[in-house]
């Protein structure tokens, strides 16, 4: 099975923010959005600017091969205001139906590149996580083993023997590290951050170890003796990775990331465990815990819309939640979720004579709500049915899709 980097390319995002110069040259080579933008060495050698617009940003990073296929996805944040920077994994079997795609495989989040490239990947996280997501990165193995490479390698600890080999996998992987800490070179960090068996709770566990990784490729990014490397790190970069960020906001934030100096990642992963639906494996995210991660991940103390207007708004749109399931407690679940982000939920209870395998959300008043309920809980079908009477906004009618 094809396996592309994770969790690392925020690293890269943070290389080329290091130097003004750096940003120059990846400006010259990356594929970048052609828009008509102010000089970004100037934009940093001007005082005036070298403040302006530097508000905490959400990127999503997507790894993908040369078969543009992916089973990597994160969000990185980086907060000028409070010097920190945080990743969000989203592990790649993640549930997620789409209308439309029936298929088991279709059903997994990482399938939303493939079939829908970087914008259906964006839309799905957004709905995932309930976050507005900034910018993107997108970026192949070859870039990160030539970064590095370039470093010198990276020291880490690797937990047990580490043996695969498929000749299947375009590229054929073969995987042979020891026990023991050691500095790997490109093609070693490769075979560590891709292997996946042998930990005791499986992805969640490589998410682990690859977090890691990220740790100490940070720790050595930021020491002294590799800052004359970043220009040449830049140029080998470029020619990996595809992003809509401009020069001028690299260049922007790469004062700021100099300046600032972050000495830790936070890291995060999805809540949730892994379980199997129709003989699949999948990994089922837990809504009710979703806000509480994200708030952290992005160093809020609010709840899940992470903006306290918004959370007000919600309490004008009343819900009603139906559990169209035989599994108790499925509705209060999912109703205690709505209400942590301001929702009023009238009305808890069940659908009697049938049950549903999907879940619908059914706009009673207004579209747009209904759109915001559909959201909160990661429900893709969203219908309207228009009461002008009707004592509620919005009816969610639970189905099996949300019994993990």
């Amino acid at each position: 099975m094809k396996k592309v980097v994770k969790i690392l390319a925020v690293i890269f995002l943070g290389i080329i923010l290091s130097v003004g110069i750096g940003a120059y040259i990846f400006y010259k080579n990356i594929h970048v959005p052609a828009v008509q933008e102010e000089n970004p060495i100037a934009s940093l050698n001007n005082p005036e600017k070298k403040e302006e617009d530097l508000s905490s940003k959400n990127v999503l990073v997507v790894g993908s091969d040369e078969n543009n296929l992916s089973d990597t996805l994160f969000i990185a944040n980086y907060n000028p205001k409070n010097k920190t920077i945080s990743i969000l994994s989203i592990p790649r079997d993640t549930y997620y139906p789409r209308p439309g795609y029936n298929s088991p495989g279709d059903k997994k989040i990482n399938a939303a590149f493939t079939e829908d490239g970087i914008e259906g990947t964006k839309k799905a996280v957004e709905n995932l996580l309930g976050i507005n997501i900034d910018h993107y990165i997108i970026i192949d193995y070859e870039g990160f083993k030539k970064v590095i490479d370039t470093i010198g390698g990276v020291e880490v600890d690797i937990p047990f023997d580490m043996k695969y080999d498929d000749n299947s996998a375009n590229p054929p992987l073969h995987i042979n590290l020891k026990k023991g800490r050691q500095v790997l070179d490109g093609e070693k960090a490769i075979q560590f951050v891709r292997y996946r068996h042998g930990y005791i709770d499986g992805d969640l566990g490589r998410i682990k170890a690859q977090h890691q990784f990220l740790e100490a490729l940070f720790k050595k990014l930021t020491q002294p003796s590799t800052l004359p490397k970043l220009p040449s790190l830049a140029i080998a970069v470029s020619k990996h990775i595809k992003t809509d960020l401009t020069a001028t906001e690299i260049a922007k934030y790469a004062y700021q990331f100099v300046k600032d100096k972050p000495s830790s990642i936070k890291s995060f992963t999805l809540p949730g465990e892994p379980d199997y639906k129709d003989g699949v494996s999948y990994f089922f995210a837990d809504n009710t815990k979703i806000p509480e991660v994200v708030a952290e991940f992005l160093g809020d103390k609010t709840t899940f819309s992470f903006d306290p207007s918004e959370i007000e708004k919600n309490k004008a749109i009343k819900v009603e939640v139906l559990n169209g399931t035989n599994i108790p407690g499925l509705a209060s679940k999912c109703a205690e979720t709505l209400r942590k982000q301001g929702f009023d939920v009238v009305r808890i209870g069940n659908v009697v004579g049938t049950t549903f395998s999907t879940s619908h959300v059914y706009a009673r008043t207004d579209e747009e709500k209904a759109k915001k309920v559909a959201n909160a809980l990661s429900i893709i079908c969203v219908e309207k049915d228009i009461t002008p009477d009707s004592s509620v906004d919005v009816t969610v009618i639970l189905g099996k899709d949300k019994s993990k």
